[in-house]
């Protein structure tokens, strides 16, 4: 498992794919302790709560569904 360890000392972060609730920094040798990380994610866009990213993502999909729209007689 891939945790997250900040060190006690140097206050460096790393990952190491370890369970262990401690683990020795490998930048000074002090004790390192696993922390809850932020994590990686994006928002898709079709969040109602983030309109500019939604607008933004309706367009694109508008511009490039735009062939398609027009064999529908959806005006685009």
């Amino acid at each position: 498992m891939l945790n997250d360890y900040k060190c006690l000392v140097c206050d460096q972060v790393e990952e190491h794919w370890s369970a262990q609730k401690e683990n020795k920094c490998t930048f000074c040798g002090g004790l390192s302790k696993r922390i809850i990380s932020g994590g990686n994610f994006s928002l898709p866009g079709i969040d109602t709560g983030f309109p500019t990213a939604a607008d933004k993502w309706a367009r694109r999909h508008r511009k490039a569904n735009k062939p398609n729209l027009k064999k529908l007689g959806i005006p685009c």
